[in-house]
């Protein structure tokens, strides 16, 4: 296991904690429950504080909440079961300002039937904003749950210019 690198700083209201290793960054969460996802999703794995590791994400974080970067750039790094990056890697390419839902992505990775194994994989995704599960919604346009929120996820959409949901 490596150590990952932890880095804070803050965008708007919200109060981004990033994690890294050696080939990306594997972690993207808030503040108030970075620790608790950290230890769920990196179970045992070292993690040190390194002000500044992340000034590429901030950057990046920055300029798509100011409405000028759609696509991210930085390395990423996924970290999970075969299955959940498959899923991942998925939501990855919803574009942006669209929304998919679970059920067209368990279409997608060939378990039509796992809907819920696709919810419970797309919940675990560690790397909030940049593997867009905001952009993930119910087969019945309603809003499902999010590691930030509803009100957050709620943020995201509109920012992305889509507002026909259901709640």
């Amino acid at each position: 296991m490596e150590t990952i690198f932890v880095d804070r700083f803050s965008i708007d209201s919200y109060q981004f904690v990033v994690g890294r290793i050696a080939n990306g960054v594997c972690y993207i969460g808030i503040e108030d429950v970075a620790a608790a996802e950290l230890a769920k999703f990196f179970k045992g794995w070292p993690l040190q504080a390194v002000k500044g590791s992340s000034e590429d994400v901030k950057r990046e974080l920055t300029a798509y909440f100011n409405g000028t970067l759609e696509k991210f750039n930085f390395p990423v790094a996924l970290i999970g079961t075969d299955f959940q990056t498959k899923v991942w890697q998925k939501v990855k390419a919803v574009p942006y300002g669209t929304t998919t839902s679970y059920s067209q992505i368990a279409q997608q990775v060939d378990n039509e039937k796992g809907v819920r194994a696709v919810a419970n994989a797309v919940g675990r995704n560690p790397l909030m904003i940049v593997v867009a599960c905001h952009r993930i919604i119910g087969k019945n346009g309603r809003l499902t749950g999010y590691r930030g929120g509803i009100p957050m996820k709620v943020a995201l959409l509109e920012k992305e210019g889509i507002s026909e949901f259901a709640y």
